[in-house]
């Protein structure tokens, strides 16, 4: 089965397993993980991503996969565990400039994502590469919709993506900052690695 089948499998996959496993899940977000800069068409990676929530003291560990629909479209997947506690979430990543044909590279993200309670993610992320390092930041809003009450937290991520030379791993380092206050038990420190396929 080629990639491209495979990664919306996995995101129903998510989706089944957070509705249907009863258990208690975290506060949890997973930031850009990555620059603004699309996969191209057919490529896909695959990464880890430890998370460390400030506010409570708590982590989580993300598992991720993505996969180029188009050279302006990428499909991202993610699986987050600690414990007993799930989360899981998908979006699209679509690319509004990139370099080299721009100065900086500009994408749009728009998803879902599950875990006590249904949420959205609406963000925009700006980077620019220097040879294998590459700098991100944007502003991120990921409304939660609480059976009462509905809270929108804005996070303003800030990160580095540094491709590893010889090799097809990036690193990543990640700084996830409240912009408000619903965004503050959000807030985190990650990073991690991915892998292209």
């Amino acid at each position: 089965m080629s990639m491209l089948k495979k990664l919306p499998l996995l995101l129903l996959a998510i989706f089944t397993v957070s509705q249907l496993s009863g258990v208690e899940t975290a506060n949890a977000q997973d930031g850009f993980f990555t620059d603004a800069q699309t996969l191209s068409k057919g490529t896909g990676t695959l990464g880890i991503q430890p998370v460390y929530f400030t506010e409570s003291e708590d982590g989580m560990l993300m598992f991720r996969g993505a996969y180029g629909l188009n050279s302006t479209v990428t499909l991202h997947g993610k699986l987050g565990v600690f414990e007993d506690e799930t989360y899981g979430g998908g979006h699209l990543e679509i690319g509004l400039a990139s370099e080299p044909s721009s100065s900086i590279s500009l994408a749009l993200l728009a998803g879902v994502h599950v875990w006590d309670e249904p949420g959205l993610k609406a963000s925009l992320i700006a980077s620019k590469r220097w040879d294998q390092v590459s700098l991100f930041s944007g502003l991120s809003y990921e409304p939660i919709f609480y059976e009462n009450n509905t809270l929108g937290p804005l996070l303003i991520p800030v990160g580095i993506d540094v491709h590893l030379d010889n090799s097809s791993a990036n690193l990543v380092l990640e700084a996830d900052l409240a912009a408000n206050d619903d965004g503050e038990f959000l807030q985190a420190i990650t990073g991690g690695i991915y892998f292209y396929l």
